[in-house]
This record gives C-alpha cells, structure tokens and sequence, in this order.
C-alpha cells in the first residue's frame, strides 16, 4: 500500500470534518476504498475514525499543541510529523510539509509486540525460577509439611506432573463408571471422620464461615489455623487449601505453589477425597445418573458418592424435583447429608 498527500477536493460532508486528507492506495493508482482508518496523535488520543471514500480520502485534522500523529487502517500504520504550521493556508500545503517518519504493517507490528510479549514473559519466569530457588533451599514455606522441594521446577514441569495426575484420575473414573455411571439411588450419608482423620476442625469450620473476599486474601488468623489444621493431616482442610490455591490462574502462581498444589492433588488423590474429582471434571458430561434417569453431569454425582459434601449439596438439589421418587429421595438424602456435615453450604 502506498500513501499519497493531495489537494482538497472533497465532498461539502466531508470538508466538514476537515478539509485535509490522505488518499491510501492499494496499489499505485488504485484507490483504497471503504476501508476502516483512524487518524490519531501519537499519544494515543483518537481525533478522526472513519472509512476512507471512493477516491482513497482518509481526511485528517490537526490537535492543538501536537505535531506526531498517527494513521493506522487494518494493514498498515504511519507515523507521521506534522508541524503546526502544516496546517495553516492552504490545505494543499500539507502535502509537501507533512513528513513520513516511519511506516509498518499490521503483520510487522503483532510480531514486534509478541517478540515483546515473549521477552516480557522469560524474564518474569526468570524471577519466578530464581525465587523458587531459593525457597526450595530453605523449605520453610508455611506448606512446608507436605515434604522437600525439588531443587528446580519450572511451568513444564508442573504441566507434565498435572498431566500425569489427571491421567491417573481419569483411568480411575473409566474404569469406575461403567454403563449408566454411579447410582445415587444407592447413596449412603458418611459423617466427615468417616473419610480421614480431622484434628483441629474447629479451623475449618472457622474458614468456612469467612466472607469470600477474605479467603481469596489467604491471609490472616483464620487461614493460619487453616494451614495449622491441614499440617496435622485434617483432609477437610487439606481439600480448603487446594481449593485456595488452585482457584487462582496458573500464571498468577509462584513455582512455589506450583509445587504445593500437585503435592495436595496427589494427598487427595492417595486419600480418595471426593472434591477432587468434581473440582478437576474431566469430562464425563451429559451422562445418566443412573438407570437412564437424571441426565445431569455424571462426574458431579461420582464425586459426591464418594464424600464431596458441596457436590452433595448441589446434586442432591436438582434431584429433589426429580420426576422419579427414587431418584428424589436420594437428593433428599444427600442435601441433609451435606448439611449436616457443611452448615455453610446453602
């Protein structure tokens, strides 16, 4: 695409905006037309958006106090030096002080900003290896009971030891689910010290009655008596820390945590807790609950078959409507079991 600098003759319409213009060619002599342009300064602030018309005219006007601008259509973007007294006079007069300082396509532009965008992106992880370098020196992080840090870790590896695990989980469930999938017709409430030991259970009962706000902080006295309670090997608060630290996106994660949230996964996956399975759902959808009947997400009904108190709660409420009594009893069933052993669950 070329760029031309001509005299004004635009339409009475046009000239309102401004009576300058650019005339864009899509190949010397064939006008660009119909096609979308803005005409900004350099700082970013947009003066004109527009399409140019059937003679190539992208029309431009000037800021007070700017000289640097730029004209940007979907291809091709020109960064252009005009001083003011460019735009005094004649508008013809453009044409021979306005000076192209630097042109560049679109194509050229996204792959100078991914080029960025990646050097950005090493760097940061740079100072995540460094810091958890130094962490795994000392193990001495407040999750420093779930053992030894490797000496290095890095974002592959974490996604290799995930793969590896989600693997294993659903091998478990393939071979678990077998035609209609788990019958919660069949369910039968357990307490929670049915599933593993629970010292100190007061902490999780308190953490449990945090606002949302708080327990997305992971701070303070009551994610202390958390992580106090998990330490003595309480699954409740085991599973609540998972949830704290899994909940937040891979790329806001130190290494550190990286490392933590596959140890308290594979913890979870050894014990056989429930939540895990509806947490990592890994894709048994639109499967019967059983005999043909329900219709709804079988992993969901497979967790809370195996003690997932929430997924519990949250299956149970759709099968007390039910059309099918059996099937409405058991979510009876499972809504006072959930209740009884998660109040805060609603």
């Amino acid at each position: 695409m070329t760029l031309s600098l001509l005299s004004p003759l635009a339409h009475a319409a046009e000239q309102a905006q401004s009576a300058f213009y650019l005339t864009l060619y899509s190949v010397p002599g064939v006008p660009r037309t119909d096609d979308p342009y803005t005409w900004s300064t350099a700082g970013g602030r947009q003066l004109i958006k527009g399409l140019t018309n059937e003679e190539g005219r992208a029309f431009v006007k000037p800021a007070e106090g700017e000289e640097n601008y730029v004209l940007e259509t979907v291809s091709m973007r020109w960064n252009m030096a005009v001083p003011a007294k460019c735009w005094q006079g004649e508008p013809a007069a453009l044409q021979k002080c306005a000076q192209l300082m630097q042109s560049a396509s679109r194509y050229d532009i996204e792959q100078d900003a991914a080029k960025l965008l990646l050097k950005k992106t090493q760097a940061q992880l740079q100072v995540k290896a460094e810091a958890y370098a130094v962490a795994a020196r000392a193990n001495q992080d407040e999750l420093a009971w779930l053992g030894r840090l490797p000496a290095a870790w890095s974002m592959d590896d974490y996604g290799m030891r995930l793969l590896g695990l989600v693997d294993r989980i659903q091998g478990q469930i393939s071979k678990d689910i077998k035609a209609g999938g788990a019958d919660v017709r069949q369910f039968v409430c357990r307490a929670p010290a049915s599933y593993g030991s629970l010292p100190q259970q007061a902490a999780v009962d308190a953490w449990s009655a945090t606002a949302r706000q708080s327990q997305l902080e992971r701070g303070g006295p009551a994610w202390d008596a958390l992580v106090a309670a998990a330490a003595k090997g309480n699954w409740m608060a085991r599973t609540e820390l998972y949830y704290a630290l899994a909940g937040r996106n891979v790329s806001e994660l130190s290494y550190l945590e990286q490392y933590r949230i596959v140890q308290l996964m594979e913890w979870l996956h050894k014990q056989q807790i429930g939540a895990l399975y509806s947490l990592l759902n890994i894709g048994y959808a639109a499967v019967d609950y059983g005999a043909g009947k329900g219709g709804q997400d079988q992993v969901y009904a497979y967790a809370a078959m195996r003690g997932s108190y929430a997924d519990q709660y949250s299956v149970g409420t759709r099968l007390q409507t039910d059309a099918d009594p059996a099937l409405a009893q058991a979510g009876d069933k499972m809504v006072a079991c959930a209740k009884a052993a998660r109040p805060d669950l609603r």
